[in-house]
This record gives structure tokens, C-alpha cells and sequence, in this order.
């Protein structure tokens, strides 16, 4: 212990690192707050309800509420984000709409709806009244693997599977039941709506955990969930073509599948992207199963408090409905809502599902993951319905850096129908390939390809040496241009390195300067690392020796 304490005193200029920063878990964890009463303020016993600013321990990527009793206040939750301060409030859901059918296993909770927040480290809510046993449930999903695009030629859409967003860290607590499908539900998760593509995959696998560990429940409510990149998830565990059971329509889980989208349309409105990959699961889904794709059905509700109807009722919809329509809720939104006609004519005029006669497009990235500045090949090849080569043929290469695709370079296919184009990126994105079609062949899109980008760090004269008392200078450049960079410092103990601390330092134009004074004789390692951020990786320098005499 007087070895640690000894090289925490080595630095003047380094903060020490907190010991719950440095011991933050790469795989995801969930944890909870249970707030004192002394904790909010409220204007009279049971009235309206104001928590203080609440600081976590760790860091949190979703939060939702749990309580005791029957109570369904209004909530609103705002959080605050590292550099960039408190979010606006958001209201969420209090009543338990999504609970499983009476009868079953599965827990039922009093609880609002999970918020998927980003990276935040504190919280506050506003409540309309008091409730009882409250507590707040965090979940982090550590830095899990981003889902990997896949390619699908086969009839079903093309979807990024459980184990590609990380289901191992949310295994279902029992088996699958089936029933059957006759409609589809439409939902949405009341997320914040600024998050990028690649934090997508990591907010399906935190609903699953806050449904699992905080609802109780078997596994994530919904069949499926889709972002407004347009990308489709697997859902609930046994198979995204069965009828399985979820827990997204109290009274009518047994006799619908369920679909969400990832986000908030109460005033915001689903994608165009969104839309289109809704019409392409429902419409796969209901013929699957043998149902209409338009037109009337008619249900059976298992009852529940969270459903309009009682036990028994028989309850006549449309194929494709939102949630609101069975249950006591606003759920999807009034805008995705609104939208619903529209979904329906898609379903049943056959947009977005995959024609007779259409291309094969293949496309692969010569590399996922590059440094910024270099440049990546695009390679790929078009063929007909009958697997021959198509030559002379445009192909588009897209990009997605912001939410919306553009084209970034025309190619033409070779006598093999293979094409090659190159990408200079400046910040994380998808990349995908499109053919337009010609004459009666139909066009066709490849799979969404995730090009990860990791910013460059480099040092100007690292110092490899120095003296107890002196400056150790550290200057540099970093690429894209970002305010900070960080610099660590590790200290040998004991035959291994351990972090003594480290040092936010501002940079300006893409350069930055900056020192530090070791106070004691001592071999070390130290590197300038960026954060990752909405647009790039995690970059470094690397360790670089030094020795101080």
C-alpha cells in the first residue's frame, strides 16, 4: 500500500484517477439507486415530486424506474453527458404497458419504460406524485462489440442477430412458448433520438438487460426492434421467423408478434429508412404464418390492467396496428402513429419486399477499421437472379455518417460483373452498395458494412528520458481535430505497470503542449490517448519508455 501511495505523489501536474474509473468493466453490468427521501423536494405530502441531481458511481447508458403498488405518475428524466452537459427532459411512460400476458411466469412490474441516454454520469427526475419502494435502475453495456452487417440472399430481411448485438449478456431465463401471429405491433422505445449508428446494437442489448434484470421478465419484450438507420434486430429469443411470445402487448402477445423502433415519435417521425425496413419484417412476418397482409383479424385479449379490453373480449384490427390500439398507452407516438396508414400500404402493395427478379449484390471493405487519413478499397460483384456476372452495370457507393445515406462514387462493373472503389472517410459510418436495376431486372442493395475510423495520435520528440524535478514536455498532433487528449502515466510496480494517473489536455487546431514533473527517480510508461467519441474510436500513441533519474 506505501508503494501505491508513494506513486500517487508522483505527479504535480497528473489527476489521480478515481478508483471506480479505473476499474470500470468492459462487459456490461447493470446497477441500481434507491433515493433517500431527503433526496426530493415535493410542494405538499404525495404532490409533485423534484429529485435532486444525482451522480453515479459509474457511468450509464440507459435508466429507467421501478416502484411498489398500482401508482402511474408522470415522468420526466434528464441526464448529463460528459462535455456535454444536461440533456433537455424527456418524458417516459409510467404505466407498464408492455407487460407479459396474465398468467404467465414472467414478472410484472410497476416500472416506466427504460431511456436510452448515450454516456451519462448523473440523473435527475420530476415526478406528478410520491411512489413507494422507488428505485432506479442503471444499465452499462461496457464497450461490447458493435453488431458486424450481415448479407442475407434469402427470403427474410436482413437482420443483425442476437449474438451480433450481444444476447450473451441478456440469455433468456427460460425457454420459449409460441402461439401464433395474426397481426403485427407496432411500437417505439422512447429513446432519445441522437444516437449513431454504431450505438444502436449496444441500445438493444440494454433494453434486454433493464427488461431482464429490472422488469424481471424472461428476455427483451419485443420480436424485433429497428433503428432509424433502417437496420433490423433480432428480438425476443426463438427464432425471428416463430411465433414467439414476448411481453410488448399485455392481453395479446400470444396472437401478435411485436416490432419497435428505436426512438421517440411523439414528435418525431419515423425514417424514411425506418418505414421501410417496418414493411419489410411485417410483410416476411404475416406471410410467414400464413396471414393476409391486409385487411381485418380478429383477436382474443387475455386481459390484464395494461390492456384496453378484458379477459375474453374478441377485439377486431387491422393486420398492422400500434400499440395504443390494444393497450392503455400512447405508444407508438403520435407521429409514427400517424404514419401507420402509410405502413399498411407498403405492407400490401409489396414495398420493400424482395421482387422476382432481382440482382445479387455482394460488397466487402478491404479493412473495418482504419486510421485517419488512409484510405479503404470497396470490392464487391453484381449478378443476376441466375448467378451470372452482369458487366457494364452502375453501382453506387453509399455512406451513412449522420443519419442519412449519400452517394460517395459511381462505379461500373467489370466483364466478372466485380467492381473496386475507394473511401477517404472522415468520421465513423455505413457503407452499403446499391444497383438502380435496368430494364426488368429489379435493383437490389447490399449489406450495411460499419467502417469504424480510429483518430491519429502522434507525439513530436517523445521524451525517453528524464530527471527527477524537470518538465517533461508533451507535444503533439491529432487527426480528425478533437478538444481534448488525455495523457496517462503508469508507473512499474512490482514487475507490472499500473496507472498513477493522467491529465486532460486541450487541444487547439489539432495540435497540442503540455508537461509534467515526476517527482521521484522511477521507471514509467506513458501515451496520449483521444476518447471515442460519435465519430471515431479510441486512439493512442502507443506507451512510449521513460526513465527518470
Amino acid at each position: 500500500m506505501r508503494l501505491l501511495a508513494t506513486a500517487a505523489a508522483l505527479m504535480c501536474a497528473l489527476v489521480i484517477l478515481p478508483a471506480s474509473a479505473a476499474a470500470e468493466s468492459a462487459e456490461p453490468f447493470d446497477f441500481e439507486i434507491a433515493p433517500r427521501a431527503t433526496a426530493a423536494t415535493a410542494g405538499a405530502s404525495g404532490g409533485p415530486v423534484l429529485s435532486r441531481r444525482l451522480a453515479t458511481a459509474h457511468r450509464f447508458n440507459l435508466v429507467g424506474m421501478r416502484w411498489r403498488g398500482g401508482a402511474e405518475p408522470a415522468i420526466s428524466v434528464r441526464v448529463r453527458r460528459p462535455g456535454r452537459g444536461w440533456s433537455r427532459w424527456q418524458e417516459i411512460d409510467a404505466h407498464s404497458d408492455h407487460n407479459p400476458d396474465p398468467g404467465r411466469d414472467e414478472g410484472m412490474a410497476a416500472a416506466s419504460d427504460p431511456l436510452w441516454v448515450g454516456v451519462a454520469n448523473a440523473v435527475q427526475y420530476r415526478m406528478s406524485r410520491r411512489v413507494a419502494g422507488l428505485r432506479l435502475h442503471f444499465v452499462n453495456v461496457g464497450r461490447y462489440a458493435h453488431a458486424r452487417a450481415r448479407a442475407a440472399q434469402d427470403p427474410e430481411p436482413d437482420f443483425v442477430s442476437r449474438s451480433e448485438w450481444g444476447a450473451g449478456q441478456c440469455p433468456p431465463r427460460e425457454a420459449p412458448l409460441y402461439g401464433t401471429v395474426q397481426a403485427v405491433q407496432v411500437h417505439h422505445t422512447v429513446s432519445l433520438n441522437d444516437y449513431s449508428p454504431a450505438e444502436a446494437p449496444a441500445i438493444v442489448l440494454a433494453i434486454c438487460r433493464y427488461h431482464r434484470n429490472s422488469n424481471g421478465w424472461n428476455d427483451i419484450g419485443y420480436n424485433a426492434l429497428v433503428d432509424k438507420y433502417g437496420v433490423l434486430y433480432e428480438g425476443r429469443a426463438g427464432g425471428l421467423d416463430g411465433a414467439v411470445i414476448g411481453a410488448q402487448a399485455q392481453g395479446f402477445n400470444s396472437e401478435t408478434a411485436g416490432i419497435a423502433s428505436i426512438g421517440d415519435h411523439t414528435s418525431v417521425a419515423a425514417t424514411p429508412e425506418t418505414l421501410d425496413a417496418l414493411a419489410r419484417y411485417i410483410r416476411w412476418k404475416l406471410a410467414v404464418h400464413l396471414q393476409q397482409l391486409s385487411g381485418e383479424v380478429t383477436l382474443t385479449s387475455a386481459g390484464g390492467p395494461a390492456s384496453r379490453y378484458g379477459a375474453g373480449a374478441r377485439v377486431t384490427v387491422q393486420r398492422v396496428i400500434g400499440h395504443r390500439d390494444t393497450g392503455r398507452t400512447a405508444c407508438p407516438g403520435g407521429l409514427l402513429y400517424a404514419q401507420l396508414d402509410e405502413l399498411r400500404a407498403m405492407v400490401a402493395t409489396g414495398v420493400g419486399a424482395p421482387p422476382s427478379f432481382t440482382a445479387r449484390l455482394s460488397a466487402a471493405l478491404a479493412h473495418d477499421s482504419i486510421d485517419y487519413g488512409e484510405l479503404v478499397p470497396v470490392t464487391g460483384q453484381l449478378a443476376g437472379p441466375d448467378g451470372l456476372a452482369l458487366a457494364g452495370a452502375p453501382v453506387d457507393v453509399e455512406t451513412n455518417a449522420d443519419g442519412s445515406w449519400v452517394t460517395a462514387e459511381h462505379l461500373t462493373t467489370a466483364t466478372d460483373g466485380t467492381f473496386t472503389g475507394e473511401l477517404h472517410p472522415r468520421k465513423r459510418m455505413y457503407v452499403r452498395l446499391r444497383f438502380p436495376g435496368q430494364a426488368e431486372l429489379a435493383g437490389a442493395t447490399s449489406a450495411r458494412l460499419l467502417l469504424r475510423l480510429r483518430p491519429v495520435v502522434s507525439l513530436r520528440q517523445a521524451a525517453s528520458r528524464g530527471r527527477r524535478g524537470m518538465r517533461v514536455p508533451v507535444q503533439g498532433s491529432v487527426g480528425p481535430r478533437k478538444p481534448w487528449v488525455h495523457v496517462v502515466l503508469q508507473q512499474r510496480i512490482r514487475g507490472g505497470f499500473r496507472t498513477v494517473g493522467a491529465k486532460a489536455i486541450r487541444a487547439r487546431r489539432g495540435l497540442f503542449s503540455s508537461s509534467f514533473v515526476p517527482a521521484f527517480r522511477a521507471f514509467y510508461r506513458y501515451a496520449v490517448v483521444v476518447k471515442s467519441d460519435d465519430d471515431t474510436d479510441r486512439g493512442s500513441t502507443g506507451w512510449r519508455p521513460l526513465r527518470v533519474r
